[in-house]
């Protein structure tokens, strides 16, 4: 196994060390269900990286972890002005960067906010900033955004969540490459090495602007099979469960005295993503098909139990813009879907679903493809492991994905990203859509709330007619942890911040 970070010999595994000396040490050991791959902002994707990362960086802003609500975060305040073009930020003096790598200033935000939106970049989240004309340092603690017309949403651009994760100039352009798996940040936790296919280590930041983590390390542990978390978790290996799936593991989990398991409303579905260009799926009467022919309850209440929710579009029910007037729905309807591809011309069509090596989703794809033989579609599952899926999906030359764009309650995180046109590959529009870029630049500027409701409506109905995406279900988020653990809030992010926690005795 190669190690990755500043520290030297790895450490023992947590099951080979007498469990006084962890008591003593009092690591915070989590559970993470597959391997990091990349932990640079403008590049980020899958939940355990940005689970990790959400340690290590801070943002302008960020999302209170209970309420959502946007607090400041290395800002102390901002302005903006009367025609809402431009946002000027006050930043916290005396704040440094991990690993000495010198003082915060204006600078690293502009830097961090440029980089994203420079094309060389290729970053995932470059039209989350459409709009942005330029970023102005003032002075050393004075930043000042100037957008090309008002968005209503703008702040929920620089939370502290992938493009909105702050990083520093010289670390960047010193680390070139290797930053990828060397982050840098100012948050609460600093990164101290990556075991790969084993752990990921992180350390207290002792000079955190928000004051010193109460504990002194963190321990990201690698355990693919859900069950083999479980006995982890019940017999004290480890002290969280992150990314709880598997709906009789949760069970289990939930008669288990010394356990308990929490559970959230999240704001993501699980989509199938279809690439609008390539072959039949061109047509859209083929896409609608292929919606009627998936007995999405049926996933839901029988291979989920029940644990996961009905999806009517990208938005889940989380979100103020939510709305189902107008929508189309497309109920399970085998005969419909027969009838739509024969309408279509359609016939021996061979559709492969990509997805990623991580349980549930590489087992999904397998009921799906169960319900498309029925109708006659000759159906494949690709599975890939993380790197690999990335790759593929970026590379745009799939027919179809299963993917959740997991995050803040801001409607365009999922939207723009899943369906903005300058969200094609490489970046996460793997569907190539290009049917709602005038909808959404029209959502961003209304600022009342029935007129933005109205606005993403509108979008919702027009996606849902277009299926670039077919909802699946809308997610719901379980996380499991020891009764020693104190201080953890479970967020609607898929991510896990622990900078509060503590560990005390069962």
């Amino acid at each position: 196994m190669n190690a990755i970070g500043l520290a030297g010999a790895a450490a023992l595994p947590a099951a080979m060390v007498p469990r006084q000396a962890r008591a003593q040490s009092r690591t915070l050991r989590i559970r993470i269900g597959a391997d990091i791959s990349q932990l640079d902002p403008a590049r980020i994707f899958q939940v355990e990286n940005q689970a990790v990362v959400g340690n290590i960086y801070s943002g302008l802003v960020k999302y209170d972890e209970a309420t959502n609500k946007i607090v400041n975060d290395i800002s102390t305040g901002h302005e903006v002005s009367e025609d809402g073009k431009i946002w000027t930020f006050r930043l916290r003096p005396n704040v440094t960067w991990h690993k000495n790598y010198g003082p915060f200033t204006a600078d690293d935000v502009k830097f961090t906010f440029d980089r994203i939106l420079d094309p060389a970049t290729a970053s995932a989240y470059r039209a989350q900033l459409s709009g942005l004309q330029q970023v102005e340092v003032i002075d050393p603690l004075t930043v000042r955004f100037v957008l090309d017309e008002s968005n209503s949403g703008f702040l929920h651009k620089l939370c502290a969540f992938n493009q909105g994760w702050l990083v520093s100039r010289r670390a960047v352009t010193e680390l070139g490459t290797r930053y990828a798996m060397n982050p840098i940040g100012t948050g609460p936790f600093v990164f101290e090495r990556w075991t790969a296919g084993s752990e990921v280590r992180i350390v207290a930041n002792k000079e955190y602007f928000g004051g010193p983590p109460a504990i002194p390390d963190v321990s990201f542990r690698i355990i693919r099979d859900e069950t083999a978390a479980a006995i982890a978790l019940e017999k004290g290996e480890i002290d969280i469960f992150f990314g709880l799936q598997q709906p009789e593991v949760i069970e289990r989990l939930k008669q288990a005295q010394s356990v308990r398991v929490l559970d959230r409303a999240s704001n993501n579905i699980l989509g199938l993503v279809l690439n609008t260009t390539a072959g039949p799926l061109k047509d859209v009467r083929v896409r609608r098909a292929i919606a009627h022919a998936l007995n999405r309850n049926g996933l839901i209440e029988g291979f989920f139990r029940g644990t996961k929710l009905e999806a009517t579009s990208v938005l889940t029910s989380t979100f103020q813009e939510y709305s189902t007037e107008g929508v189309p729905s497309y109920p399970y309807d085998p005969e419909k879907a027969r009838a739509l591809l024969k309408d279509a011309g359609v016939s021996n069509f061979r559709f492969e679903i990509t997805a990623v090596a991580l349980s549930p989703y590489d087992r999904i794809p397998v009921l799906l493809i169960n319900d498309l033989q029925q109708v006659g579609i000759q159906a494949t599952v690709r599975v890939l492991e993380r790197a690999a899926f990335m790759q593929a999906r970026s590379s745009g030359n799939v027919q179809s994905v299963t993917t959740a764009v997991v995050g803040p309650p801001d409607p365009d995180s999922t939207l723009v990203t899943l369906l903005h046109s300058r969200s094609a590959p490489p970046g996460l529009n793997t569907a190539r859509y290009n049917g709602v870029d005038d909808l959404l630049a029209r959502a961003a500027r209304t600022t009342d709330a029935a007129s933005r409701k109205a606005a993403y409506a509108a979008i919702l109905r027009k996606t849902m007619e277009d299926l670039p995406v077919i909802p699946l279900y809308a997610d719901r988020l379980y996380l499991a942890h020891g009764i020693g653990v104190k201080g953890l809030v479970q967020n609607s992010l898929f991510t896990l911040q622990v900078g509060a926690v503590s560990i005390g005795s069962a």
